[in-house]
């Protein structure tokens, strides 16, 4: 069972959802604002809770973006992405 934290970035609105393979089995979602950082690791937290799911048994995060790259939303987003694969996997 391979679970996956897949987040979708939109000019209006970021989702994240928790995936086993590609069924979708719960979803957060949030009007884009200031706020990637904090909106991001609170919706990692509630899903992980929700689900009654550790941190370890999450096997991918993945970023899809309509955002170019250099937008700070993204970066934060990356940079989120980096810091929980880290944690994890240390």
């Amino acid at each position: 069972m391979s679970y996956i934290f897949h987040l979708k970035i939109e000019k209006e609105k970021s989702y994240l959802s928790l995936r086993k393979d590609t069924l979708i089995l719960d979803i957060k979602e949030w009007e884009e604002g200031r706020d990637m950082g904090r909106k991001l690791f609170e919706n990692i937290s509630k899903l992980l809770t929700e689900n009654n799911m550790n941190a370890s048994e999450i096997s991918a995060f993945t970023i899809d973006s309509d955002i170019p790259e250099n937008y700070t939303s993204m970066r934060i987003a990356e940079t989120v992405k980096k810091v929980y694969t880290f944690g994890v996997t240390s």
